[in-house]
């Protein structure tokens, strides 16, 4: 008798397998029988720890803690015919997992229900808005995750899924890159206005300083009684005069012949 129990036990144990669960996961458990009963997907999930199992039987592990999705959505329409890009993500929380193994399969729960339908409403929502708003307004920005949050939880409910949405956030929002590029051209456009704005500025100015200049020398001229040739000379006596001043030697050539100032 005791050795027909030990032969039960050890077939018992090459018959069966320990799974373990981890913190923060649900392992369902789905029984399929090689000879009695019906099998199929428990009610009663494994806690985090571990159990034995025959088997036969399957356990798929769940994750109860927030899950983040990323959705980078690219090349979306806005109110006002232009393009933008968003890195967007979205969190979510899966809860009864028995219910949903049973009901929705094994896996892929958000790319199989809500994935499509999460990106749909995205630009539905970015239509209403101007692409300026969404790139420049940080309360737009917030209006429309908050929009895209109220439509998605809806279509969740309508699915029949049990999953809490934690957050939506739209992330960075940039233009498409041919606006990007058209931006850059204006931008160059507008500082080459600036540039040549100023140069002209630069160049009135000293036009300005000119002309007072000249107006001063001809009261001058007008004041010491000079003509222009008189005060043309003057000037270049002026000249001399400045130039000898800082050489060892200076000459003068007063037509054909050189004068010698000074050694």
């Amino acid at each position: 008798m005791k050795k027909l129990l030990l032969v039960f036990c050890i077939t018992c144990l090459v018959g069966c397998y320990s799974n373990t669960t981890p913190p923060g996961f649900e392992s369902v458990v789905i029984e399929n029988p090689f000879i009695l009963g019906h099998g199929g997907v428990q009610d009663t999930t494994q806690k985090p720890g571990l159990s034995w199992y025959f088997m036969s039987t399957k356990t798929v592990d769940v994750a109860l803690t927030p899950i983040k999705y990323d959705e980078p959505l690219e090349h979306l329409t806005t109110g006002d015919n232009n393009f933008i890009n968003y890195n967007s993500y979205i969190v979510l929380q899966w809860k009864d997992p028995a219910y949903m193994v049973k009901t929705f399969g094994y896996s892929k729960w958000y790319e199989n229900n809500l994935q499509e339908q999460y990106r749909t409403i995205v630009r539905d929502v970015t239509k209403e808005y101007s692409m300026t708003k969404i790139m420049t307004d940080q309360q737009t920005l917030l209006e429309i995750e908050n929009k895209v949050a109220e439509r998605f939880r809806k279509h969740i409910e309508s699915t029949g899924l049990h999953v809490d949405l934690i957050n939506v956030n739209m992330g960075k929002s940039l233009p498409n890159a041919s606006v990007i590029s058209e931006m850059d051209n204006t931008a160059v456009q507008q500082q080459r206005i600036k540039t040549e704005s100023q140069c002209k500025l630069a160049e009135d100015s000293r036009m300005a300083a000119e002309q007072s200049r000249a107006k001063a020398d001809n009261a001058y001229r007008e004041s010491m009684q000079l003509n222009a040739s008189q005060f043309v000379q003057l000037e270049s006596i002026k000249k001399y005069s400045e130039a000898c001043s800082i050489s060892k030697s200076c000459i003068i050539v007063q037509g054909n012949a050189p004068v010698l100032v000074g050694q």
